[in-house]
């Protein structure tokens, strides 16, 4: 079986959950037998491939989508879509659009609805995308199958000795990703933070979003616990290390399905406090805290009662049994042969 993987094209640029994603799901397929190429748009198509995979439900892929249906080629989908409207608001985005459209004036939301009905299966990460999106968008559930994120069992052995070392720390909170992001809600753990009389360490990259950032930044500074390190790479030992070495892994998105960095900091033996939103519960079960990413109070407590709690192995068992990169590839590739 031969597929080609496509996505949006600053993937690389950052390089995020979703090149993450797509790295290590083209890595376990490979050990499966399937043969994986990456989309490169300064190529023509080589191949007759089995299927595409395009991952992003994104308004840059729609002709993408267009001329491979007319190539009568077949398409799964990981939509990978983040929203912060409640269902009814995305029944209304789209009622709008469907209403603007006969005056062919599109929003981004129209064109992220037809990447998925060019979909021949769609490939949620949670149920609850998937409600999202079938109810939100009128997409039939029967071309949903829900296929968790997956994450590396190097995690399960990291050594908290490397960081503790370098940085002289133990037992600290952490959150790792972008910092100053809206979406990752990092003004409001700064502002719980203020509070909470542990040392706090954020690893990442600071992303430019105006006067939000500056807020983050300017009010981290003002907290002595605070310590802002610059960003390391996924593979790196320093980053596993941490995981390990902090008490509690923070992360109060708006909106995850359910966050690869809440995965591997689990794996590493981290407590958890992480976002209720988006189908985190599927992967944490009754094993982590959840937050309103609305509130700072919620927050707050939410860790209060983390590091108030022993470290047990439930949570890392639980993932090292359920999302290890080998079993969500296995069925990745049950449901490529379904579609084929």
């Amino acid at each position: 079986m031969r597929i080609l993987f496509i996505t949006t094209p600053d993937v690389a640029i950052d390089k995020g959950g979703l090149y993450t994603q797509i790295i290590n799901s083209k890595k376990y397929l490979e050990k499966l037998g399937v043969e994986i190429d990456l989309f490169d748009m300064w190529y023509p198509l080589k191949y007759n491939y089995d299927l595409v995979h395009i991952f992003r439900a994104d308004v840059s892929l729609y002709d993408t989508v267009k001329r491979l249906k007319k190539r009568g080629m077949k398409i799964v989908l990981s939509p990978i879509f983040a929203s912060t409207h409640s269902i009814p608001m995305l029944k209304m985005i789209n009622l709008s659009n469907e209403l603007l459209g006969r005056t062919k004036v599109f929003s981004l939301h129209s064109f992220v609805k037809k990447v998925m009905e060019g979909a021949d299966t769609i490939l949620p990460n949670t149920d609850e995308e998937i409600k999202a999106l079938s109810l939100g968008f009128g997409i039939p559930r029967v071309k949903f199958r829900k296929i968790p994120n997956g994450v590396d069992e190097s995690f399960c052995f990291a050594n908290p000795d490397e960081f503790k070392d370098k940085y002289a720390i133990e037992n600290f909170i952490l959150y790792t990703g972008w910092i100053g992001s809206a979406r990752k809600n990092t003004l409001n753990l700064v502002r719980a933070l203020a509070k909470i009389d542990k040392e706090a360490i954020f690893i990442g990259r600071i992303i430019d979003e105006g006067d939000y950032t500056k807020r983050c930044l300017s009010l981290a500074k003002k907290n002595p616990k605070i310590k802002i390190l610059e960003p390391l790479t996924h593979d790196s030992p320093l980053l596993a290390s941490a995981y390990a070495a902090c008490d509690t892994f923070v992360l109060p998105s708006l909106y995850e399905t359910p966050g690869l960095s809440a995965l591997e900091a689990a794996l590493a033996g981290a407590k958890v406090v992480i976002t209720g939103r988006g189908g985190t519960r599927e992967y944490f079960g009754n094993m982590a805290e959840y937050v309103n990413p609305c509130s700072v109070r919620s927050i707050r407590e939410a860790i209060g009662r983390s590091i108030s709690k022993k470290k047990d192995k439930r949570l890392r068992e639980h993932i090292r049994k359920n999302f290890l990169w080998e079993r969500v590839a296995q069925r990745l590739y049950e449901t490529y042969l379904r579609v084929v």
